[in-house]
């Protein structure tokens, strides 16, 4: 994970939780999901989709906040 990712994803880390989000943080969340993945996932607002990428990415925060 990129140090400025991490640092998003750390002063978001709200946003990992059931919150609504506006399309710059959903935009942002995608974007730092496809990088750490190599996936190429579109932008969607299913609500299982996103719960699955929010998991993913606080799974990878959290490895990232241990190194600390």
């Amino acid at each position: 994970m990129k140090q400025q990712d991490y640092e998003w994803l750390d002063a978001n880390r709200q946003l990992l939780g059931n919150v609504r989000m506006t399309r710059p943080q959903l935009d942002r969340l995608f974007s730092i999901y496809n990088a750490i993945t190599g996936e190429n996932r579109p932008i969607t607002s299913c609500g299982r989709c996103v719960l699955n990428i929010k998991k993913r990415l606080r799974t990878e925060y959290d490895k990232e906040r241990s190194k600390d």
